[in-house]
């Protein structure tokens, strides 16, 4: 290989996720993510805190049926995502869309993080 082909020693080379990366990023934070920090934010703010009211109910009646609740929907739109993969990367900036699922499920366990560590305060 040439001097002027060869690339930095410290440079970095992104590529971009797959499909099924995404998926399972996906799953992971509005699966796992989102349940954990939920259960964290109501166990030191308090359930009425929530905003969804069927998760708030939920919270009042079962904690753990939250869990449930969230990991069924997830690992049902995981695989309905992973089976209709032919059909989504047919769809224009289907990667920017899955990043952005993923982007607003991260805010939305930092927020939920947040609520709990400020009550914990």
């Amino acid at each position: 290989m040439p001097e002027t082909e060869r690339p930095h020693p410290l440079s970095i080379r992104l590529q971009k996720p797959g499909y099924v990366e995404l998926v399972f990023s996906l799953v992971l934070v509005w699966g796992f993510g989102d349940a954990l920090s939920t259960l964290f934010a109501a166990r030191f703010a308090g359930p009425g805190l929530e905003a969804n009211p069927w998760i708030r109910a939920l919270l009042f009646h079962e904690p753990l049926l939250v869990v449930a609740l969230k990991m069924a929907v997830v690992l049902y739109v995981g695989v309905v995502l992973l089976e209709c993969r032919d059909l989504v990367e047919r769809v224009p900036l289907w990667r920017a869309w899955l990043l952005g699922v993923v982007a607003v499920g991260a805010l939305v366990v930092l927020g939920n993080t947040y609520v709990g560590l400020a009550a914990v305060a």
